[in-house]
């Protein structure tokens, strides 16, 4: 982990504006939202300096055509996640194998999005939560260190908790 950096909102700028200009000029005609979460979206946090950024599309919306348009663009798929939502992950690595960002494609205001934007939103607006988390986060990569499965299961807890404080929104 390294430093928060104010250059990790820029980054986030260039790369949806990308985004949205990519899959337009592809002729995706798709209405998407994109979101900077993460660690990388938490001034003050630190984290690895990876984006993590959410792509919304509306139900009406087959993700395969995103997909392939997102493909088309450098993005590495990674896999799925629930099978019950769209939960879909593409990486964009400048070299193999030295990821700049993670796309995570799930539906607009479904809950894998709320969730992404409650949590940001919670840390963003509660320095302490901030804090504990980059002590958790800290703690878990030293505990495992080679282990990414169990890293992000450690912050199951921690996140659940910060989501149930902003239920109200």
């Amino acid at each position: 982990m390294v430093p928060s950096s104010p250059r990790w909102a820029e980054v986030y700028k260039k790369v949806a504006a990308y985004l949205q200009a990519a899959l337009a000029e592809a002729d995706v005609d798709m209405d998407v939202d994109i979101e900077h979460v993460g660690s990388t979206s938490v001034p003050g946090l630190a984290a690895k300096p990876i984006l993590d950024i959410a792509v919304g599309l509306p139900r009406s919306i087959d993700p395969t055509a995103l997909s392939a348009a997102l493909e088309r663009l450098g993005f590495l798929y990674r896999g799925s996640g629930d099978a019950d939502v769209v939960d879909l992950m593409f990486g964009w690595e400048d070299q193999p194998r030295h990821r700049l960002v993670n796309l995570h494609v799930v539906t607009v205001d479904g809950p894998v999005w709320r969730d992404y934007v409650r949590f940001r939103e919670g840390l963003r607006a509660n320095p302490e939560a901030r804090d504990a988390y980059a002590r958790l986060k800290q703690e878990l990569a030293v505990k495992y260190p080679g282990d990414r499965r169990a890293y992000i299961a450690g912050k199951d807890r921690f996140v659940a908790e910060i989501l149930s404080r902003r239920s109200d929104t």
